[in-house]
């Protein structure tokens, strides 16, 4: 019988080798591999558990077994209107997915594939089973109670990289969300993901893509006016238009099927910050909204938005107002996703590095430690520390720091987690990274596979709970546009009597 001291010795090598890894196939043998050897393996075949119901999920899943072999679609339906949920008997706790190196318990993975399989039956049972308005209202009702997943991307600059490898792998693995947000650098990536085909996406397009920026610069330099080739002006323009081109929010959705939102902020002090998308501004310009998303207080001027007219030209929106940096007022903007969208559900890929050194995933138990109380108190005292820097200033009349103090302030007074979260860590990047400066190419090319390492490890958890939500649109989607036809058929029909 293997040795405790030989077996751990095997277990720390295949955590360093998951650890260096450069392919998925490869970091899921390893994980496989780790969890046989640890015995996760067969915790994930054994059903009973204390961290969720699994006599409800068994019988759950017997029942709509037996109404799919019998063929029952009538009684597939009812069992299927008890409800249908996202976290049903608690199997949708982020810790069921840290007990092994990869996947939860097997039963849950196939509760969610029988729900899947069961929805597709009754949206291809025949009208005279079930009615098209039976259908219709099912999943109008069952999209409603199950919400949606979405996914945010904080700002971060040059962390940006890290963004790419999360975002491949959510596309490589068909687990992307339709709704996506992002502020400042994470609003560079939702307008790719808002412009781009999944086809575009799938070639590893943010494997390969760099953006348009200065090599060998001292950003310190550009920063602080002492080049005399950039500003940080020109540096966000060169950026800016090699990703975006002159689709508006509508036209993005009907380009891709998602909708993307990107936050923009106020630079009105009375004002209040924006989430733009199809819904709220269809007629502005995606690239406008980056543009103001990409707007730093401090460091690059605050702009106006622009719109396309009714004459197809572009004209301003809102003119009497001007936009920056989203991230500064609400980086991660769940509660208008929920409201907008139907959103109960948030994936979080986090960069932003003022927020970095005070975050961890709270959802994880291993994590409700004396640290994550330090921590805490930590940003407790931080964030005291600069109103009453900032009062202190102000009294005294040198207000020149004040609106970096308060911005500050304002970044780490926001919650910055979600139901799943990819969180870059410390270790991954160096701190120049967030300034856009990368000593080799070899930096951009690390914090991409951090990305991509990082979501690895969550990706089961990710795929289980998108993977209903993601059927349900694609069937109402169906279903919407089959009573489109249906409304429109009397039409069509008075046009072909005239003729």
């Amino acid at each position: 019988m293997e040795s405790s001291i030989l077996k751990n010795a095997r277990l720390n090598s295949l955590s360093r080798r998951m650890d260096r890894s450069t392919d998925y196939d490869d970091w899921l043998r390893l994980a496989l591999d780790h969890d046989e050897l640890s015995g996760r393996d067969k915790w994930k075949t054994k059903e009973d558990c204390s961290l969720y119901d699994s006599a409800e999920i068994r019988i759950r899943y017997n029942n709509l077994t037996r109404l799919l072999e019998e063929g029952d679609n009538t009684g597939l339906l009812y069992a299927l209107n008890e409800g249908v949920h996202g976290n049903m008997g608690g199997m949708g706790r982020p810790i069921l997915y840290d007990q092994a190196k990869v996947g939860t318990k097997q039963l849950i993975n196939d509760y969610a594939d029988i729900i899947v399989k069961s929805l597709r039956v009754i949206a291809d049972s025949s009208d005279q089973e079930i009615s098209f308005s039976e259908k219709l209202d099912f999943f109008r009702r069952a999209s409603h109670c199950y919400g949606r997943s979405a996914l945010m991307m904080s700002g971060g600059a040059g962390l940006i990289y890290f963004h790419h490898g999360v975002v491949q792998t959510l596309i490589d693995n068909d687990a992307l969300p339709n709704i996506i947000s992002g502020a400042s650098a994470g609003s560079w990536i939702s307008a790719q993901l808002g412009t781009k085909t999944d086809k575009e996406l799938k070639d590893g397009h943010f494997t390969h893509y760099r953006y348009d920026l200065p090599r060998g610069e001292n950003p310190l330099s550009i920063l602080t006016g002492m080049s005399d080739r950039y500003t940080p002006l020109s540096i966000k323009e060169m950026a800016i238009e090699g990703i975006a081109n002159d689709m508006t929010f509508q036209e993005a959705f009907e380009h891709t099927g998602r909708y993307i939102n990107i936050s923009i902020a106020p630079s009105e002090k009375h004002q209040t910050s924006r989430l733009m998308n199809a819904i709220t501004s269809p007629n502005v310009y995606v690239r406008s909204a980056i543009d103001a998303s990409a707007s730093v207080p401090g460091v690059v001027p605050p702009v106006t938005l622009y719109a396309k007219g009714a004459n197809g030209k572009p004209k301003p929106y809102l003119p009497s107002r001007k936009w920056y940096d989203g991230s500064f007022a609400e980086d991660l903007p769940a509660k208008r996703l929920a409201r907008l969208f139907g959103v109960n559900h948030y994936i979080v890929s986090l960069i932003n590095p003022l927020a970095l050194p005070f975050v961890s995933d709270p959802k994880l138990r291993r994590n409700q430690r004396v640290s994550k109380v330090a921590s805490g108190l930590l940003l407790s005292a931080v964030k005291e520390l600069m109103l009453r820097t900032e009062d202190t200033i102000s009294r005294y009349g040198s207000s020149f720091a004040t609106p970096a103090i308060l911005l500050s302030h304002a970044v780490l007074d926001q919650e910055y987690t979600g139901d799943i979260n990819i969180i870059l860590r410390k270790k991954d990047f160096y701190w120049r990274n967030a300034l856009f400066s990368y000593i080799r190419d070899a930096e951009i090319d690390d914090l991409i596979m951090a990305g991509r390492r990082n979501t690895w490890s969550k990706l089961a958890m990710i795929k289980n709970a998108t993977v209903i939500s993601k059927t349900l649109d694609e069937i109402l989607e169906n279903l919407d546009q089959g009573e489109l036809d249906q409304l429109s058929m009397p039409h069509k029909r008075h046009i072909t009597t005239v003729i």
